[in-house]
Order: C-alpha cells, then sequence, then structure tokens
C-alpha cells in the first residue's frame, strides 16, 4: 500500500473580475490531477486584497469555473472539514501562526515607516545592492519592543531569513518541481521578508502556506509567475515544522506574438469566449492542450478520457500559444457532433434576443430545429447561427442588389426574364414543399428558360436568400414556405414574395 497522501488540489483565485483562460486552464489541470487520483479538488478564495476583491468577482469566478465544468469538493459555497474557504475569514488562524513564528525566533516585529522604508531602497538601489531589508529591527530588545508598543507604534512582522548553516532552517531551497525538475534557491538571497503588514493584513506568501497545510494540499499546480515566491514558502514550511507540498508549475499562455496574453489578443476570460458561442466541453478540451498532450496525440476528447489520461510528467515546461483559430477548429468539432435538438435548446436564447422567436411554440421549436440542421455545418460557433439564419428572416431587395456577389450575378445577360419565369412558375404550380417538389420545380425552369448549372441555380439562390452562398436550396426553398406564416416566429417572407420583390426591384432599376 502506498505511503503517499490523499490527492488533493486547490484552486486559488483573487476574485477581481471573470476568470482569465490562464487561470481557467491552471483550474482544469488542477481538477484532472485530482479526478485522475481519485482526490479532492478545493477552490479557495483569496481575497486579501480588499480593494479589488468583492463577492461579485467571487460570484463570477465560480461561475466560469461551473460552466466549465470543474465542480469542487470543498469551497466557499459548500464549505468542507477544513474551512472557512475564503482568506477574508480566517484572520483568527493567521494570527496563531504568526504568533506561532515570534515564539520560535522566526519571525520580529518590524518598526520602520514605509517612507523609511522607500527611502532605503532607493539608496540600495544606488549603490547596485539588492534592495533587501536592512535588519534595522531585527535586533531589538524585547525591552526595546514594549517601549515601542506602548508607546503606539505600529509594527509588521517579517519572517527573520536565515543564513546559511545558522539554523536548521537555513541553506539553499531545492524542490523537484513535477514539471519544471530541480530549481534551487539561494536562502540567503533574500531580505526579511513581511508575514503581516502593520495594517494587520498578513501577505500573499504566508496565507498560502498556512492555507495549504491547514487543507492538507498534497500538491501545489499553479502558474510559472508564483515560482518565484516558491523559495519564501519553502522556508515558512521549514520554520514551522511543515511538509512541504509537492510543486507543479505551469508554463504561461501566450498570444501569438509570443507575448503573455492580454487584452490586445482578443477574449481573454472564459466568460467572453462563452458570449461568442463556444461550448463548454470544447474549451476543457482546448485549454487542456495548452502545455499538455495525451500519450495517443489525440486532439478531440471528453473530459472522462482527459480524466483517464492526464498526468504531470506529459506537462510540457514551455510556453503555450493561444490560438483562436484553433480554438474555433475544436469548438466547430463539438457543434457538429450535437444534434439539433442538442443545439436548439444552446442557440435558443440567440434567436430570442434576434427578435426571431416570438413564442417557444412545439412548431417553432420544430422549424428552428430544421433551420439549424441545415445551416450547422458551415458552423464554427453558437454565435454563427445568427449570421446563417439571417436570410430566413431578412430579406430586403435594396440590400440584395446591394451586395456586389448577389448584384453581379442579377447583372448577367436574361437574369431579370429568368426572375420572372421563377415568379411565373411559384404562381402556377405553388412552392415546393419537400425535396422532391424542389427538384421538380428546378426541373420546369431548366426546360423553360434552357439555362444550366450556374446560369441556373445562382439566380434561384439570389432570389430566395438574397445570398451568392447559403445551404442547399433543395431544403431551404421548402424551409421558407413552412415558416412564413408559422406561429412563433418572427415574420419570413415567402419563396413567391421575395421573387416578386426582386423582379420589381431589377424593373426599378433597368435591370437586364
Amino acid at each position: 500500500m502506498s505511503n503517499e497522501p490523499p490527492v488533493r488540489t486547490r484552486f486559488a483565485p483573487s476574485p477581481t473580475g471573470h476568470l482569465h483562460v490562464g487561470g481557467a486552464r491552471t483550474a482544469i489541470f488542477n481538477w484532472l490531477f485530482a479526478r485522475h487520483h481519485g482526490g479532492t479538488f478545493i477552490v479557495r478564495v483569496e481575497d486579501t486584497d480588499q480593494a479589488r476583491s468583492t463577492r461579485e468577482s467571487e460570484r463570477m469566478v465560480l461561475d466560469d469555473l461551473r460552466w466549465l465544468g470543474l465542480h469542487w469538493d470543498e469551497g466557499p459555497d459548500n464549505g468542507g472539514p477544513h474551512g472557512p474557504y475564503r482568506q477574508s475569514e480566517r484572520s483568527s488562524l493567521y494570527s496563531s501562526v504568526v504568533d506561532q513564528l515570534l515564539a520560535l525566533g522566526h519571525a520580529y516585529p518590524c518598526f520602520c515607516s514605509e517612507d523609511v522604508l522607500e527611502a532605503k531602497r532607493r539608496e540600495a538601489e544606488a549603490d547596485g545592492r539588492p534592495p533587501h531589508y536592512d535588519l534595522t529591527c531585527r535586533g531589538l530588545t524585547p525591552a526595546e519592543i514594549d517601549a515601542r508598543v506602548r508607546s503606539g507604534a505600529t509594527s509588521a512582522i517579517r519572517f527573520h531569513v536565515p543564513k546559511a548553516g545558522g539554523s536548521a532552517v537555513a541553506g539553499d531551497v531545492t524542490i523537484a518541481d513535477l514539471i519544471r525538475g530541480e530549481v534551487t534557491w539561494k536562502a540567503d538571497s533574500l531580505g526579511d521578508f513581511i508575514v503581516r503588514r502593520s495594517d494587520g493584513m498578513p501577505t500573499y506568501n504566508f496565507c498560502v502556506v498556512v492555507d495549504d497545510h491547514d487543507m492538507q494540499i498534497s500538491h501545489v499546480i499553479r502558474a510559472e509567475e508564483h515560482l518565484t515566491n516558491t523559495h519564501r514558502q519553502v522556508l515558512l514550511y521549514r520554520a514551522l515544522g511543515w511538509e512541504t507540498p509537492k510543486f507543479a508549475h505551469v508554463s504561461l499562455i501566450l498570444g501569438q506574438d509570443r507575448s503573455k496574453l492580454s487584452k490586445r489578443h482578443g477574449a481573454t476570460s472564459v466568460a467572453a469566449w462563452a458570449v461568442d458561442g463556444y461550448l463548454a466541453d470544447a474549451m476543457l478540451n482546448y485549454l487542456t492542450l495548452l502545455g499538455w498532450s495525451p500519450a495517443d496525440g489525440i486532439e478531440l476528447f471528453d473530459r472522462e478520457s482527459a480524466v483517464r489520461a492526464f498526468s504531470l510528467e506529459r506537462v510540457n515546461s514551455a510556453p503555450a500559444v493561444f490560438d483562436p483559430q484553433k480554438l474555433a477548429w475544436v469548438n466547430g468539432q463539438y457543434i457538429h457532433k450535437l444534434t439539433a435538438a442538442e443545439l436548439w435548446e444552446l442557440t435558443k436564447p440567440r434567436f430570442a434576443t434576434a427578435g426571431w422567436l416570438r413564442e417557444d411554440s412545439p412548431e417553432a421549436r420544430a422549424w428552428f430545429e430544421s433551420a439549424i440542421a441545415l445551416s450547422q455545418k458551415g458552423t464554427s460557433t453558437l454565435a454563427d447561427f445568427i449570421p446563417a439564419l439571417a436570410p430566413m428572416f431578412e430579406f430586403a431587395v435594396d440590400d440584395v442588389l446591394a451586395d456586389q456577389e448577389a448584384d453581379s450575378i442579377l447583372r448577367e445577360e436574361g437574369t431579370e426574364s429568368f426572375v420572372a419565369q421563377i415568379v411565373d412558375e411559384l404562381k402556377a404550380n405553388g412552392t415546393p414543399r419537400d425535396g422532391d417538389e424542389y427538384k421538380a420545380f428546378v426541373e420546369r425552369l431548366k426546360s423553360l428558360s434552357g439555362r444550366k448549372g450556374k446560369p441556373l441555380f445562382m439566380p434561384i439562390r439570389v432570389a430566395m436568400t438574397g445570398r451568392a452562398h447559403g445551404p442547399e436550396l433543395v431544403a431551404l426553398v421548402p424551409l421558407l414556405e413552412a415558416g412564413s406564416g408559422l406561429r412563433g416566429l418572427a415574420p419570413i417572407a415567402s419563396p413567391l414574395s421575395r421573387a416578386e420583390a426582386l423582379l420589381d426591384g431589377l424593373r426599378a432599376r433597368g435591370g437586364r
């Protein structure tokens, strides 16, 4: 039986807005690792920055995690045995550990003002020295400390960074990073750092150590930008006599110009991608591939397959590049696998917002499912269904004539006369209501006009949709006829009314 402790991972966002894709990728890796090992996934809110952290931002982050399907076992909303799960609610624990450090001689009060410290930092930088704290308060006697406290002076609490060979917690700090290999720092390259500010607020590096120990975190999987914090945290673990968790620092996510991903590269929050019509499963799939690859090299997988395959051994230490086109491709593959009924549920709010869905009736649903199935192949996002279905709801002759591709078709010799034949045929025999009737309709036009190929089909397409491109007319024309006058839909012009309006427009401008 293994002596390894149970796997417990955590995602610890600072709630200052929606979840960034970099944070989402970190959360996904933590979730996958925990689920792969049958462990526990925890969400802990690091909200000690009271100026920027709000409950509304916390709600946004948690909603984004839920949208991704990353359900946590312990957290601020569902609790757990190691709560509370907000740092702002854990002050008594932090205070007790600060007292423990003071009692062990690993920390001391610092009465230096911020102005004095800033002046000393500037002086050190001017002299070419590291801007470390100069230890002014490290040697204060208990009597001197007591006198300053009684005088009303406030103090921060600094950690006493040990010199090499000076104590059991001294010397180099080395971690065996599960992604980057062995990483070493000189312990005495640090100055004595603050663990609690003079206003009583504990610092990030201190809180993280206390929380990870208290919550029994076995693996700390986080972004590589936190690697520089690790030696401070390991020194705190040593000083407190606590076991250090295993660390795994994942690479940064870069834009396609290989700079750090930011808003100038486009949408950077998962919420923005959701609004743009991306699916949660596709987003999870794509973000999982940013820095990790399965042994079999496949690019498309469901979350159950990802859980089975995930390992930190296959996480790359090199930066990952966020490619919106690749994400769109992945998303498109997921959309193409969904049924029309599934897509209807996902796109219904968009159709309602567009004003096309007036009443969620069975008839409207059936019509939209047919329209979705007809347009599905050419879409990459849920948002793509709006421009895909727009020609069905929006037909204006002025717009048709202003469209360069459509107008070039209409200006070809004899096209006005052919549109007149389309109108006459629809009046004489009615609009096709299924594929067979549409094929017969085309055959009659072919015989009447002597046209074939593009000269036959392209004017029909423009007359029916106002566009030079679109789905197969054999299904679209009957769908337009079925939608005209259907309860629950915005008005849809029938194929006959479209052809008549276009013919009037061509005659009015003196078309051919």
